[in-house]
C-alpha cells in the first residue's frame, strides 16, 4: 500500500516540477505585456499535494461534461478515475490570457461528488478551477497529460451546428 503512494508522490514532483520548467521556459520566451490573465484564477491557492493525493486515493468514479460539445464522458473504474487525478498538478497554473471553461470534471466517491472542477484548455489557458459550494476556490495546473487527454476527446466529436 505504501509503494503506490510513494509512485504518486514521485509522479506529482516530476510534474510540479515539469510545470515549474515550462513557466520558466514561457516567460523568456513570449512577451506577456499583451496578455489578459482571468480575473480570479490568480488570487485563489492551488490544492496542495495532500489534498491531490486524497483524491487520488478516494477516486471511484469520474464524470466529465463538455459545455460546447455534445458529449460527456464517464469512467466507472478506479484505475481510469484515478488516473484523471494524476492530471492535476499541485502547483499555481501559468494563465496567459483570458480564459473559458471547456466543461466540468467530478470526482465521485461512495456514489457522491467528492470534487469538482472547471477545466480549461488552449493556449495559455491549460488548468483546473476546483468549486467548493458552487464558488471557485482552487486553481491548479493541469498536466501535460491531462491536456493531452482533452484534446483528444475534444477532437473526436464534432461541435454542434448553430441554427
Amino acid at each position: 500500500m505504501k509503494i503506490p503512494s510513494l509512485l504518486f508522490s514521485i509522479v506529482m514532483w516530476v510534474a510540479v516540477l515539469s510545470a515549474c520548467k515550462d513557466q520558466k521556459d514561457n516567460t523568456s520566451t513570449k512577451d506577456t505585456s499583451n496578455t489578459v490573465s482571468t480575473s480570479r484564477a490568480p488570487s485563489l491557492p492551488f490544492l496542495q499535494s495532500s489534498e491531490v493525493n486524497k483524491l487520488y486515493s478516494m477516486a471511484e468514479s469520474v464524470d466529465i461534461i463538455f459545455y460546447k460539445l455534445p458529449i460527456s464522458v464517464n469512467q466507472d473504474d478506479p484505475t481510469s478515475a484515478k488516473n484523471t487525478a494524476l492530471y492535476v498538478v499541485p502547483a499555481s497554473p501559468n494563465i496567459s490570457s483570458t480564459c473559458e471553461p471547456v466543461g466540468r470534471l467530478s470526482w465521485i466517491t461512495n456514489g457522491k461528488i467528492f470534487r469538482e472542477a472547471d477545466f480549461y484548455i488552449g493556449e495559455g489557458c491549460n488548468h483546473f478551477v476546483f468549486m467548493e459550494n458552487g464558488q471557485p476556490a482552487y486553481v491548479n495546473a493541469m498536466a501535460p497529460e491531462g491536456v493531452q487527454f482533452f484534446q483528444t476527446v475534444m477532437s473526436q466529436v464534432r461541435p454542434p451546428d448553430k441554427k
